[in-house]
């Protein structure tokens, strides 16, 4: 590759960008070389990495676990006010929206199955008006990602590309960081002026594209999305540096390829262990791809609700019932329960109870559990096979 113009003569900076573009290259390679279910199970952790990536640079506070129930629609996102940030379920709705087109046809087609997973409370109770609102900004917000990134002068130096991303994205009004504001108020017959503090800069929407830039380029195998790629503190909004300091913005870019292309390396690696282990810990080969669908999701993703599991997998009530005592049966299902609702979740940690421990045991499972589970699994397949099932028959199932 030919030398950049950002390339500096020291060899410390060298080392830097040099490490980052070998992790890219190795990303670019591994990408190529690994399985569908792997590549699977990748979609499937990048498209919960990016929601969470947006809602954390937008300010929403949470942990995993209030994540999912949020996303299951049994709690709030966080205990915060949101008033003051962009409104969650909208930014969901419109990165899902986006993603379903995406070149990589693995995140496209989850990206479709996942919008009617999204159980998410409204933003807005009782106001449409302000739901549409945001939901017209959100896409307005990604409309300008995809223009600012087309309008980019090609290079085929990724840092190169990295550093020009950065520059125009400082330079835009809607990407540059804000800055407070005053802002008078009336209280009565008092006039106020208070600092409201700008939004975040949505540079979520900047990572989610950038990954289909880098494989039109023929830099990538597949659409990836970034998250993590723009930083803030590399955002100059075109005001050059103080001549008298060194400018920090090639190392702070190189440094975030590298982090960011590593990062998704070891998501690759685990994305490939985890489907060796989903291989392993299967009991049985069927014919149906719904039960081998249903580890991938829980376990790519994290916990579900059984709603949200019946539309992923296009299955009935009855038809997840018998999936999930399935995997019950061999000591693989987890379940939490919130606001009278069951999350669920696999694990693929290896139970053995006292009477059946063995030190030198060479299955994982017992052949009475394994037999369970392949009559579990044929139970399955009579039910798949029936054309239809009555509405009134499957609305008197319990909620699981």
């Amino acid at each position: 590759m030919a030398p950049s113009e950002y390339l500096l003569p020291d060899p410390a900076q060298r080392d830097l960008e040099a490490a980052a573009l070998l992790a890219l290259g190795r990303l670019d390679g591994a990408l190529g070389a690994v399985g569908t279910t792997t590549l699977r199970l990748l979609a499937i952790q990048q498209l919960r990495s990016v929601l969470i990536a947006a809602l954390c640079q937008e300010g929403h506070a949470f942990t995993d676990q209030r994540f999912h129930a949020w996303f299951a629609g049994v709690a709030t996102l966080s205990d915060q006010s949101p008033r003051t940030m962009r409104p969650p379920r909208v930014l969901c709705e419109a990165i899902l929206t986006e993603l379903t087109h995406s070149s990589w046809e693995p995140l496209a087609e989850l990206a479709a199955r996942f919008q009617a997973a999204l159980l998410a409370p409204r933003d807005h109770v009782g106001s449409d008006l302000a739901d549409e609102t945001a939901r017209q900004d959100a896409h307005e917000l990604i409309a300008a990602a995809r223009d600012l990134i087309h309008g980019l002068a090609p290079s085929a130096h990724p840092l190169s590309a990295v550093v020009r991303l950065h520059r125009a994205a400082g330079e835009h009004i809607l990407f540059a960081p804000g800055e407070r504001a005053p802002e008078p108020i009336v209280l009565g017959p008092m006039r106020l002026t208070v600092e409201r503090a700008a939004l975040p800069s949505p540079r979520w929407a900047l990572e989610l594209l950038w990954g289909e830039h880098w494989h039109a380029a023929g830099l990538m195998a597949h659409a990836l999305p970034f998250p993590g790629l723009i930083r803030l503190d590399a955002l100059r909004g075109g005001t050059p540096a103080d001549p008298g300091e060194p400018d920090a913005t090639p190392t702070i870019l190189a440094a975030a390829l590298r982090d960011v292309a590593q990062g998704l390396c070891r998501n690759l690696s685990e994305a490939e262990q985890l489907a060796r282990r989903l291989a392993d810990r299967q009991p049985g080969k069927r014919r149906s791809s719904r039960a081998p669908a249903l580890l991938e999701l829980l376990a790519g993703f994290g916990p579900l609700r059984s709603a949200q599991l019946e539309a992923l997998l296009g299955v009935t009530r009855l038809g997840l019932r018998t999936m999930l005592g399935a995997l019950d049966t061999v000591g693989m299902l987890e379940r939490t329960t919130l606001a009278g609702v069951h999350l669920y979740s696999v694990t693929l940690e290896v139970r053995v109870t006292d009477d059946a421990a063995a030190p030198t045991a060479s299955s994982t499972f017992s052949s009475a559990a394994l037999g369970e589970y392949e009559a579990a699994m044929a139970d399955i397949d009579t039910l798949l096979a029936r054309s239809r099932i009555s509405l009134d028959e499957a609305d008197e199932e319990d909620e699981l």
